[in-house]
């Protein structure tokens, strides 16, 4: 314990010292006490400085006039407002025209960026038909909404300006008889040279898709449970698509007088999902017929077997749609038709963001840009 006496001491003495509690003794700083013979001092012995308490100002500040701007916002910040205008499209800035406007010259519409035609990748003007005035304004509105040149590089900026650039160097190497393409093909060991003109390469191309038809593959039979009571099942939807289109197809397309209807082989997932190869009859029928269509029906047909998997709702699509005053099938009808297992799977698990509805969308609008490439209207010859 600590005595009366030592603590007398502690207080005495000018200097810090440390004191033993058994011989009630002064000891050196320089030589530490051990741990057991430490005193602890207690707590009033500790001293403190003053606080110094914040003077408070007046409410009225102390700079005299008025106060100063709110804050302003940097250049880079961005507000709610600011999001909001980002989402509206900018004014034309950044190219180098000013208008879009058509102009019908030999009987065509030319698309002219100022006093300028625009051009092919094979140079060649773009103009269009006087009996395609849906496509010349299309045309004329997709260059008008763009802000700037580098967008006119961008394929999925100019959907309609790649397809009728095909078709119009189509035509015109047609017309002035060019050589035909020539491509290398890699065959064995040996470099042949694919002498096809580009309509021969287009028909072999989509007669490709005739026998794995999306159409024609039908999916097996499958429990009820894949389907609300009432609802129909997969197969069923496929099965009535399939026979829909086959009439239309025996119905619309042209036979040899004295030969029948066209016949279609089914594949039925029952028996395994494998492709069905159509009679030669059927293709020959069909790349006959296929083989005259116009340049801008062919480059149609091309784009929407591409985008559907069907050489049937691509024929359908462009020969319904060729006359714009009798559509009788649609966009929408072929965009259900080729893919209704996608449909299907999103109606009985739900649809992925960013992937199902843009998937949605961007078929909608390559089927559209063929629709717009192919349709003809019968009206008066326009004023040069």
């Amino acid at each position: 314990m600590i005595t009366r006496k030592s603590i007398s001491l502690l207080r005495a003495s000018g200097r810090p010292s440390s004191v033993c509690w058994r011989c009630t003794t002064s000891l050196t700083t320089s030589r530490p006490l051990p741990v057991a013979h430490r005193i602890i001092l207690p707590r009033q012995l500790h001293t403190t400085t003053t606080s110094n308490y914040a003077t408070p100002l007046p409410l009225g500040g102390t700079v005299d006039g008025p106060p100063p701007d709110p804050p302003v916002p940097q250049p880079g910040y961005k507000t709610r407002s600011r999001l909001r205008q980002a989402a509206i499209s900018k004014p034309l800035t950044e190219r180098f025209w000013e208008d879009v406007h058509l102009k019908v010259v030999d009987g065509r519409y030319k698309i002219l960026l100022d006093a300028r035609s625009v051009k092919t990748s094979a140079k060649n003007e773009l103009s269009v038909p006087v009996n395609k005035p849906l496509l010349a304004y299309a045309l004329q509105v997709e260059w008008a909404t763009m802000r700037n040149s580098k967008e006119a590089l961008k394929s999925h900026f100019i959907p309609l300006t790649s397809l009728a650039s095909r078709a119009i160097d189509l035509e015109i190497a047609e017309r002035d008889q060019s050589p035909v393409e020539e491509v290398e093909v890699a065959e064995g060991e040996e470099d042949v040279m694919d002498v096809r003109s580009t309509r021969e390469q287009i028909t072999d191309f989509v007669m490709g898709y005739l026998d794995t038809d999306t159409v024609l593959m039908i999916s097996p039979t499958r429990g009820g449970h894949m389907a609300a009571p009432g609802e129909q099942q997969l197969r069923d939807r496929q099965l009535e698509v399939a026979h829909d289109i086959i009439e239309w197809a025996q119905d619309s397309i042209p036979v040899p007088d004295g030969e029948g209807q066209l016949e279609f082989v089914l594949s039925d997932g029952d028996h395994g999902i494998l492709p069905s190869s159509q009679s030669d009859r059927t293709k020959e029928v069909l790349r006959d017929m296929i083989s005259k269509f116009s340049a801008w029906d062919l480059v149609g047909l091309e784009c929407a077997v591409i985008l559907s998997k069907s050489l049937l709702v691509g024929l359908r699509l462009v020969m319904e749609n060729k006359k714009t005053a009798d559509i009788r099938w649609d966009v929408e009808d072929a965009a259900k038709a080729c893919n209704l297992e996608t449909d299907y799977q999103v109606e009985q698990w739900g649809l992925v963001e960013d992937t199902h509805d843009v998937g949605h969308a961007d078929l909608r609008r390559g089927l559209g840009a063929v629709v717009l490439l192919v349709s003809e209207l019968d009206l008066p010859f326009p004023k040069q």
